[in-house]
Order: structure tokens, then C-alpha cells, then sequence
């Protein structure tokens, strides 16, 4: 049976995003070596034509077949988010970019709905506790203190560069 030729499309599970569908990118002899995912463009070895081992049987060096140890994303390793206190009295702002805002202080956004603002991680940014999550929004930009150049007003400007200056004398350079 032959294999694909390099370029040829091939069928492979992805390491990056799970695709199939491949391009063939290195043979070694009629042995399909590498692949590049037509999705994410990553590039990995072929595996699709390897079998895996029969249990108990001799070990080559290789990892293929053996169950690979996993690791565990737990949801509670994150670390918890501080509990912000704020005043339910108050009535929530509605934000705004342009104004600044302080920690505890309850806004009104259109999208994500009823906030308190937690922090400010940077300038110019606010973290926001939603009921759908936290946030992080911009606010407060700072005015740039940068000033416009001052257009150059009354002044000649020529269309023509400047004609060579006469050179006096007779020419002997001395």
C-alpha cells in the first residue's frame, strides 16, 4: 500500500486543537514522518499509522500505547477572590471610560449589569466583580500632557531648493 506523497492531505488528530485533516510535510522512505494541521498550521510527527502495543509486550523507548499521566485542572486553584465591602445604600454609577472609580464603589454597565469595582490593577483599568464574573474595564485615562507642535505661521518657504552659491576667483583653488 503507498502512502501520501509530501503535500498530499492526510488524516491525523491535531496536539493542538484536535483537527484531522492534515497536510503531509517530511517522509522518511515510504514512512510519513511529519504533518501540519490545516486549522492551526501546527506541526507535529504522524502518528496515525503506529499501532499500539499489545499489553505486557517488550518495551521499545517509546511512550506510544502506554496511558500518559494527566494532570488535574481543578476548578478551586484559582485563587478565591477577595470579598470587596461596599455600601448597598449607595446607588450604583453608571460607567463610563472617562471617569475614575474606587474600590468598593458599585456600577451600572450595559452589558455585564450591576458591578463592584474590586481593584485597579493598572492605571487606566478597573477589576469589576459581575455576577457573571470579574471584569477588568478601562477608566480614567489620563490626559496626555504632550503639547502640539505650533505651526511655523509667516514664514517663506521656498518651491525651489537653493541655487548653488557663486564661487569667486579664477578657478586654481588657491
Amino acid at each position: 500500500m503507498s502512502t501520501p506523497g509530501v503535500g498530499s492531505d492526510i488524516e491525523d488528530i491535531c496536539t493542538r486543537c484536535g483537527d484531522t485533516w492534515h497536510v503531509v510535510m517530511a517522509k522518511v522512505g515510504e514512512r510519513v514522518a511529519k504533518v501540519v494541521c490545516k486549522l492551526c498550521g501546527g506541526q507535529h510527527n504522524y502518528r496515525g499509522d503506529q499501532q499500539p502495543a499489545a499489553a505486557g509486550s517488550g518495551s521499545s523507548g517509546s511512550t506510544w500505547g502506554r496511558p500518559r499521566k494527566r494532570r488535574i485542572m481543578r476548578a478551586n486553584q484559582t485563587m478565591p477572590a477577595p470579598v470587596v465591602v461596599f455600601d448597598p445604600s449607595k446607588p450604583p454609577r453608571a460607567y463610563s471610560p472617562k471617569d475614575g472609580y474606587m474600590p468598593g464603589e458599585r456600577m451600572t454597565h450595559s452589558t455585564f449589569g450591576i458591578g463592584v469595582v474590586s481593584g485597579a490593577p493598572a492605571p487606566g483599568k478597573v477589576e469589576v466583580h459581575f455576577p457573571s464574573g470579574m471584569r477588568t474595564l478601562a477608566c480614567a485615562k489620563a490626559v496626555s500632557t504632550l503639547e502640539r507642535p505650533v505651526a511655523a505661521l509667516d514664514v517663506a518657504l521656498p518651491d525651489r531648493p537653493p541655487a548653488p552659491k557663486p564661487s569667486s576667483g579664477n578657478g586654481t583653488g588657491a
